[in-house]
């Protein structure tokens, strides 16, 4: 887990872990939940690895909006979704951006 601030610099990066481990369990394990509970006032944008931290964190850990339609999806309910989305991801950019510089980093 990365945690970068709206610059897309590095505040932390969590330790390796040895396997395969979604990205909310993780959180959980690290103490996320925990520590965001009750904490300050402040928003987290995470990618869709981490929908559902939001109700348990007060609404700090925003993702992106989940598909309510997997399949047959009406025309107006697609054009909400891909709007929703891309507004989600063009504030989420700059976090992006800072773990790209971590993979490239020598």
């Amino acid at each position: 887990m990365v945690v970068t601030d709206g610059d897309g610099r590095l505040l932390f990066c969590s330790p390796a872990q040895h396997g395969s481990c979604a990205d909310i369990t993780h959180a959980r394990r690290l103490g996320l939940v925990r520590l965001l509970d009750g904490g300050p006032a402040l928003e987290i944008l995470a990618d869709a690895g981490y929908q559902g931290l939001g109700v348990q964190t007060g609404g700090r850990v925003v993702t992106p909006p989940h598909r309510k339609f997997k399949k047959n999806a009406p025309v107006w309910y697609e054009e909400i979704h891909e709007r929703q989305r891309k507004a989600h991801s063009s504030r989420r950019i700059r976090v992006e951006h800072g773990l790209a510089h971590l993979k490239s980093a020598p």
